[in-house]
Order: structure tokens, then C-alpha cells, then sequence
């Protein structure tokens, strides 16, 4: 598993999620079932998932999310059931519970989950419809007779009840072995029904869209970072979001400091993941191809854990990309700030090299560079960076614009110095620098 694959780490990605604001999952179930999520590269497959995620929502009412709020994990009980174990009373309640869960849910409209209702009928003999169980005397005639004759406590007569309620269960299990496929894929679409409910309500908080899946095109309108406007929105400031569009094509992204260089590779990494995993993607409209990877560098290259210096962990990287790119993999890359750790001369040949290689091999990339001199036959755009009028914009969120412009240029802004004079730099040492 290399680090910059991101489909290969996706624990990250999944922890992104159930730490976001608005993703609001009812069941451990549910968690497990975005845990087991998988990478998906089927563009009807993807599509199937959200048909599933728009029915989900038009059919849950409040009474579905409250059956879900009270689904239990019992894939373990399940298990035990179907090995042919002999189950105690709280696995028989756990059963009885889920069925009747099941039940309810699937009269709501769900019909993907199985009919259980027989289970509920077998665990539920008396009909008393209360979500409790214990061995009712109405499973044995015996059992009931030899309760009533329990006058007076005798451990001859416990012996005896503990040994007809055994035999009790051990009748049950055999009954309910024949339910233990369903019973296991109900609990498996509750908790799907779950993770879609959380999907659906996490979209509309956040205000993210379907994408249309195309073949060799990506179109964002007004794409933004979900993490980044909820951050400047708790400081009362405005995010401003960008459109893009690219093909299976490098695009070379240059702009000042500060200019959202590594948020807008961030933003699309985290679209094209939302995508691949079955969720919408924040933006205002979006049209998206899929891979079968996506690959990114940045970051502070560090890799303690593998006792890696920056920029022996970037070359492991590089090193992971080529070889990806080499193999005819369908790869989106993501570079951010190549060959920083390396120094300016050798960096620029760095740089110059990868970008040849992702022009030339048709592979949707993207590598943002600080470097003057990239040369070659590919895309270039540019943050445009600080406003005419920065100095009367007072923050500098005010100052910046964040669009995206083509350029033809190879040479990169040049705007340090008045950023660092904004933002309160000290004048003398600016003077010097300046000499």
C-alpha cells in the first residue's frame, strides 16, 4: 500500500466522513456497512447507488429512522444461528428484535429487506407484540405444567424447568436456522438503508449534487471544500467557490502563496472519492469520469513511521505514480507542490520530467508548481490571485481572488513580497529583501 493512493487509504476518507457535520448515522450497522464501502469504478453501479439513495429518502419517515436507531450489530448472533449453536435468551431477543425492526421497516416500502415476519411469529408466540422475550410457557405444555407445580423453590424442580426451557431452545434454533440468510440480509439492508439516509440528509446539509458520470470529461460549477467553507463560514467570511473542467490531460496550476492552490487539489480529490464511493459531490453542478485510482502528493511528504525524510518519501510517490502510469492504469493524479523538498535547479527538472510524462501518456493530472520554466505541450491555469484593490479589502479573504484563468505563461506570479507587505510583514526587512 503506497500513501498517496488514496482508494488504498481510504480509512482516512471514511474518517473525514463520519467526523463531518451532517452525516448523522443511526446504527453501528450503518457504520460498518461505510466502513465495507467499496472503491467503485462501474459507472452503473454508481448510478444504481444513488437511484437507491433518492428512493431511500422518499420513502423514510420518522418512524424508519426510529427503527433504525434501534438496530443492533448482531452479525455475530447471526453467525451462530447459521453454525447451528445453541442460542441463549438475549441472542433469541436479539434475533426478535431485529425482525421486528425488519418488519416495520420493509411495510414502510423497503421491500429489499426480506419478510421476517415468521421470525417474529416464532419468537413472539402469544402474540404480545412488546419487544421483549423470554421461553414462554406456550412453547411446552410440559414447561408450562411444571412451572404452576413450582409451590415452594426446589432445585429438583429449577433442574427440571432449566432442562425443558434448553430443550426449548434447542427446538427454536432448529427453527429459525432456515431464516438465518435472510435474517443476515436484512440486517445488511437496514444498515445500507441507514448509510443512504445519512448520505442523502449529509447532501442536503452541505449542499452537494448528483454528478453525471461521462466518460473522458470532469465539469465543476462552483466547485468548493467542505471543510474549508464550513471553517471560514465560523469566522463570519465567505468561501468563494471555482469552475474547472479537464479531460485525461495534465494541468499545470500556478499562482501566489495563499492562493488556493492546494485547497482546489484537495477539493477535487475529495469530489472524485465522494463519487467513487457512492455519495454526491459538493458543487453547484458537476459532470465526473471515473478511475480506478486516485493518486496524491503533497502535504509535508514526511513518513515518520517508515523513517522516510520528505523528500525520499515524494520520490516513493513519484516512484508509485510512474509505475501506475506505466502499467495503463486509469489513474487521476493529484500533485501538489512537486519537488518542494528538493532544491530549485534539480526541482524545475523534477517538475519538467513528470509533467512530460503525464502530457504525453493522456493521464488526467494535475500538478500545481511555484517553479518558473515548466516547459511542454499542456494545459496551464493560474489562481489569479490578489485584487487590484487588495490594500482596500481590509482581511484577506477580501484580497484574493480565487477564479481559475488560462495562461500561456511559463513563468509564475510573483507576488510574495506585497502579500507579506498585506499582511503586516515587517517594512524594514521587506526593504532589504526588496534590495
Amino acid at each position: 500500500m503506497n500513501k498517496c493512493s488514496l482508494k488504498n487509504n481510504s480509512r482516512d476518507f471514511f474518517g473525514f466522513i463520519l467526523a463531518a457535520e451532517g452525516f448523522n448515522l443511526h446504527s453501528a450497522v450503518g457504520r460498518r456497512m461505510l466502513v465495507d464501502s467499496h472503491f467503485m469504478t462501474d459507472r452503473q453501479e454508481i448510478l444504481e447507488e444513488y437511484d437507491a439513495m433518492q428512493s431511500a429518502a422518499d420513502r423514510a419517515t420518522d418512524a424508519v429512522r426510529h427503527a433504525l436507531c434501534e438496530l443492533q450489530d448482531i452479525a455475530g448472533t447471526l453467525a451462530s444461528l447459521e453454525n447451528g449453536t445453541i442460542i441463549d435468551d438475549v441472542q433469541l431477543f436479539e434475533i426478535k428484535h431485529l425482525a421486528r425492526i425488519a418488519v416495520s421497516v420493509r411495510n414502510a416500502g423497503f421491500t429489499s429487506i426480506p419478510d421476517v415476519g415468521r421470525v417474529v411469529e416464532i419468537l413472539d408466540p402469544d402474540n404480545d407484540d412488546v419487544d421483549t422475550f423470554y421461553i414462554y410457557d406456550s412453547y411446552s405444555s410440559e414447561l408450562a405444567a411444571a412451572r404452576r407445580a413450582m409451590t415452594e423453590p426446589s432445585a429438583e424442580r429449577y433442574a427440571e424447568i432449566a432442562r425443558i426451557e434448553d430443550e426449548v431452545r434447542i427446538r427454536l434454533a432448529e427453527e429459525l436456522i432456515h431464516f438465518a440468510n435472510p435474517l443476515k440480509t436484512a440486517l445488511t439492508e437496514l444498515g445500507m438503508t441507514d448509510l443512504r439516509l445519512a448520505k442523502t440528509d449529509f447532501a442536503k446539509s452541505e449542499g452537494l449534487v448528483r454528478p453525471e458520470i461521462l466518460d473522458d470529461k470532469c465539469t465543476f460549477t462552483g466547485l468548493f471544500n467542505i471543510d474549508v467553507r464550513r471553517s471560514l463560514r465560523l469566522r463570519g467570511m465567505k468561501y468563494q467557490p471555482v469552475d474547472i473542467s479537464f479531460g485525461r490531460t495534465l494541468t499545470l496550476v500556478t499562482g501566489m502563496n495563499m492562493g488556493g492552490k492546494s485547497v482546489l487539489l484537495k477539493s477535487l480529490a475529495t469530489a472524485q472519492m465522494l463519487c467513487q464511493y457512492g455519495f454526491y459531490v459538493p458543487a453547484a453542478k458537476a459532470e465526473m469520469m471515473l478511475f480506478e485510482d486516485v493518486l496524491m502528493t503533497g502535504g509535508d511528504g514526511e513518513n515518520a513511521k517508515d523513517g522516510l525524510s520528505s523528500f525520499a518519501a515524494e520520490i516513493c510517490d513519484m516512484d508509485y505514480i510512474v509505475k501506475a502510469v506505466r502499467a495503463g492504469s486509469r489513474i487521476f493524479v493529484l500533485e501538489d507542490e512537486l519537488a518542494r523538498t528538493t532544491n530549485p535547479f534539480e526541482g524545475r527538472k523534477i517538475v519538467n520530467g513528470m509533467a512530460r510524462l503525464m502530457a504525453e501518456r493522456n493521464v488526467a493530472s494535475f500538478i500545481t508548481t511555484h517553479f518558473d520554466g515548466i516547459e511542454g505541450d499542456f494545459r496551464r491555469i493560474r489562481v489569479r490571485g490578489l485584487r487590484q484593490d487588495a490594500e482596500a479589502n481590509g482581511t484577506i479573504d477580501g484580497m484574493i481572488d480565487y477564479s481559475l484563468v488560462e495562461t500561456s505563461d511559463s513563468d509564475v506570479p510573483h507576488e510574495a513580497l506585497r502579500v507579506a507587505r498585506l499582511l503586516g510583514a515587517d517594512e524594514e526587512l521587506l526593504e532589504m529583501i526588496n534590495n
